[in-house]
């Protein structure tokens, strides 16, 4: 399993596939076209083309929300968010077509690939080189739109103060510069950030990466993955877990990590080692 050929792309680049007539739904900001052959999330000028056999898991969040699960390349969320009132027919009318194809076929197309050890997986990691068909779990974030907004105020409000004594156009100048300073630094420094951290799990197609309780990261190859699952750290909290095939735990991140509800986190990994263990 790769990246998504076809992900944010120009609609015109589509596939024929993605191109040909579908049935249309509509959703926040979002046109859903489903196919014969797989479904185009279509955002503005941008689309995205997902096979069906690309396709992770479907997981619902509420009554208005859903999360199509998709091998995206990072820094992209391995996911689609669908949002709005059509999410009941949207979901019914995509687990239709998800259940009609032969899932257990999955393992028979498979690209032969070169396999690779996990302790040159743990290195690429670290060194931030692509390795293609792998995604990365995001981090919980303020955002970088949130952050520039928290610094914008502080800033402004700061300066403002201080500006009181030059009077009324003192006062303004200053909330203004600090509203631009606070805003870009926040903001600045919340986007680098994100580029450079953030990535809590990284799912590889040869194995997941991931620390145990804060100590260092490893590398730990799919044949010695046994299930990832809802647990709980030694301070009693809420935390992703992932054992061996004999049930010891591998490794654990506390779910406050975690850009989404653990049962989102766990759903697309277990549905990514699922898809990649070996034989």
């Amino acid at each position: 399993m790769d990246w998504l050929e076809h992900d944010e792309a120009d609609p015109a680049s589509l596939p024929k596939w993605a191109q040909a007539a579908s049935e249309v739904h509509r959703a926040k900001g979002l046109e859903v076209r489903v196919g014969a052959e797989g479904v185009v999330l279509a955002r503005g000028r941008r689309a995205s083309a997902v096979r069906w056999e690309d396709v992770l898991v479907l997981v619902r969040l509420g009554a208005r929300q859903l999360l199509l699960s998709a091998a995206r390349r990072p820094p992209l969320p391995p996911w689609f968010e669908i949002v709005g009132p059509a999410v009941d027919t949207i979901e019914r009318t995509l687990r239709t077509r998800l259940d009609a194809i032969d899932h257990r076929g999955y393992r028979e197309v498979r690209r032969r690939r070169v396999h690779i050890p996990a302790d040159q997986v743990l290195a690429s990691v670290l060194a931030h080189e692509p390795l293609p068909g792998a995604v990365e779990i995001p981090g919980a974030s303020l955002g970088v739109f949130r952050s520039a907004a928290i610094g914008a105020t502080v800033g402004g409000g700061v300066l403002a103060f201080y500006g009181m004594f030059f009077g009324p156009v003192g006062m303004a100048i200053a909330a203004g510069v600090g509203l631009v300073g606070g805003g870009s630094l926040l903001g600045g420094i919340e986007h680098a950030r994100q580029r450079k951290a953030g990535r809590v799990l990284v799912l590889t197609p040869d194995a997941f990466v991931g620390g145990l309780d804060g100590e260092s990261v490893r590398a730990v190859s799919w044949g010695d993955v046994g299930e990832f699952v809802a647990g709980v750290d030694p301070l009693g909290s809420p935390a992703l877990e992932v054992r061996g095939p004999s049930g010891d735990v591998l490794a654990r991140t506390p779910a406050r990590y975690f850009a989404r509800s653990l049962d989102v986190i766990v759903a697309v990994a277990e549905a990514y080692r699922r898809r990649h263990s070996p034989e």
